[in-house]
């Protein structure tokens, strides 16, 4: 396949994974899905995220972007992310249905919470592990807009919600946004999907 067919195969599975996992959060926010049929679709969302991996390596592999190191890096993303939605909403869910002490509470948060810690881990290790400079810096560079959206969202909603203008948000919704932050840094750079 063309360099082209490969990039555009790979922005339509990260809009297809986008929309599944966005338009499903939205849909039981909204109170339209309901209970398990609900959270159940939002997880299968994620599901989206093998075909979207596979198609970005092979896109960055194309053009010339890709290693080892950034493969190494999909799949720790792939695995803790997989970990992260199953132990958050499984425990969110036995939570909500049991009503258990503090502890067992203290006990799911922290379980929660490995996965992310797992995704901020696999970040240094693909920095320490890449060899390419040029992609070590492309690396750095999506970090720092993820890292300055997440510094503007949360000063301006800090300043919304010290005037009492927002509601509060809970403190993990923080990765969530540096997240898409480094998925803007990549549209940024304008290099042509890779």
């Amino acid at each position: 396949m063309t360099d082209t067919v490969l990039k555009t195969r790979a922005r339509w599975w990260t809009a297809a994974f986008l929309v599944a996992t966005f338009g499903s959060a939205a849909l039981v926010a909204a109170g339209v899905l309901h209970g398990w049929f609900g959270r159940g679709l939002f997880v299968a969302s994620f599901l989206l995220l093998w075909p979207m991996t596979r198609a970005v390596n092979e896109a960055q592999a194309a053009c010339g972007a890709g290693s080892p190191a950034s493969r190494a890096y999909g799949r720790r993303m792939l695995v803790a992310s997989f970990a992260y939605i199953l132990l958050f909403l499984g425990g969110m869910s036995v939570v909500r249905a049991t009503d258990p002490s503090v502890a067992i509470r203290v006990a799911f948060a922290l379980l929660a919470a490995l996965p992310v810690i797992g995704m901020i881990r696999a970040m240094a290790l693909l920095l320490k592990e890449e060899r390419d400079e040029y992609l070590r810096q492309r690396f750095v560079e999506q970090s720092l807009v993820a890292t300055g959206l997440l510094l503007t969202v949360a000063t301006l909603y800090g300043f919304l919600n010290a005037f009492d203008v927002a509601p509060r948000i809970d403190a993990w919704a923080a990765f969530p946004v540096w997240a898409i932050g480094l998925g803007l840094g990549r549209l940024v750079r304008r290099d042509g999907g890779c």
